[in-house]
């Protein structure tokens, strides 16, 4: 395997995984007008336009008639996948059969120094399909819009490198981030700055990109050390959690690529 041709998935391989992916009906209390839609078929529909699953992972249902109907997400690389010097796109499916949510296709970019799979946010790349009504034709000409606008998403990402953020853009960066994971930031156990830390060379720059992965690495693998008061009102230190919640995962991830989004439009414009 390497990064460019990674390990595909079979059928098998993903029920394994996501026992979820391979339900072969709805959760009981679906309505008539419910069209279940199998997973694995979508999954195949999306080999036959060269988009093959290489990772899968399902949420922890809260109730256990949930159990073998959660949500799950599927990672998709391309036959020929739009590469960057470290990064590639990929589509990510996102489904469930518990009526928790529609089935929907986005775009995402692996990035390979840290193994981060990131979701892009842009209305470009993220198509949303219901169950109610479901057309698979529908579903494939989302996966090769995803696929068309790939080149797009790259171009982003390359401008993003280009853009070089000061000591206070990137506190600015950090604190709008640091308000994306904490309801109440005063409350949180690190602050803002503590977003911005590195773990690796490669990630000591000032780019909008780069800071923007540390970020987003720091946020979702966690680790960070910091403290919380307790009810005594005594400050105990602890450890932040990483994101296990895969709709946390992918609400996070997207707010995140729209926050970075809208830096680069602003340093854009004021360089124009």
């Amino acid at each position: 395997m390497t990064i460019q041709n990674p390990t595909l998935l079979t059928n098998e391989d993903i029920i394994n995984i996501a026992p979820a992916a391979g339900s072969t009906g709805p959760v009981t209390k679906a309505s008539e007008k419910y069209s279940f839609v199998p997973t694995l078929t979508v999954v195949d529909a999306l080999r036959d336009v060269d988009w093959f699953p290489i990772d899968v992972k399902q949420s922890k249902p809260r109730m256990d008639d949930r159990v073998s109907f959660q949500k799950h997400l599927i990672r998709f690389a391309h036959r020929q996948p739009t590469l960057l010097e470290s990064e590639r796109v990929d589509l990510l499916l996102w489904n469930s059969h518990d009526l928790g949510s529609s089935l929907k296709l986005f775009a995402g970019v692996w990035r390979f120094v840290c193994g981060n799979g990131l979701m892009v946010g842009s209305e470009l790349v993220n198509f949303s399909h219901k169950h109610i009504g479901f057309d698979i034709d529908g579903l494939v000409g989302s996966a090769l819009e995803i696929a068309n606008h790939a080149g797009v998403v790259a171009e982003n990402i390359e401008v993003m490198k280009a853009i070089t953020l000061t000591p206070a853009e990137k506190g600015i960066f950090a604190e709008s981030a640091h308000k994306l994971v904490y309801d109440d930031p005063e409350k949180a156990p690190i602050n803002s700055e503590n977003l911005l830390s590195t773990r690796r060379y490669e990630d000591c720059k000032d780019d909008l990109w780069t800071v923007m992965n540390a970020v987003q690495e720091n946020i979702v693998r966690g680790g960070l050390r910091g403290s919380k008061v307790n009810e005594n009102g005594h400050r105990r230190r602890v450890t932040t959690r990483p994101v296990k919640s895969l709709d946390r995962d992918v609400k996070l991830n997207q707010a995140l690529w729209h926050l970075t989004e809208k830096m680069r439009e602003l340093k854009s414009s004021n360089n124009n």
